[in-house]
């Protein structure tokens, strides 16, 4: 299964860390600790919705990184 992480910076130096096929968000003071976080957040989203169990290793993440949030219109 592949799924893409976007990380965006704020300015007081949060990170958010999307996965938008899931429409998943999940936030750390480093990037690091955002994305490890939204990695457990859709493997426990995928386990409970679907019933299935999903290790982390058979899941391939693509990340991508901005340096500011998202502008919604």
């Amino acid at each position: 299964m592949y799924l893409s992480i976007e990380i965006y910076k704020a300015n007081d130096n949060i990170f958010l860390a999307v996965c938008p096929e899931l429409n998943l968000y999940s936030h750390g003071e480093t990037k690091e600790d955002a994305i490890n976080k939204l990695k457990e957040d859709t493997i426990s989203l995928l386990t409970s919705s679907y019933q299935v169990t999903f290790l982390e290793e058979e899941m391939d993440f693509a990340h991508y990184y901005s340096s500011g949030y998202p502008v919604i219109h």
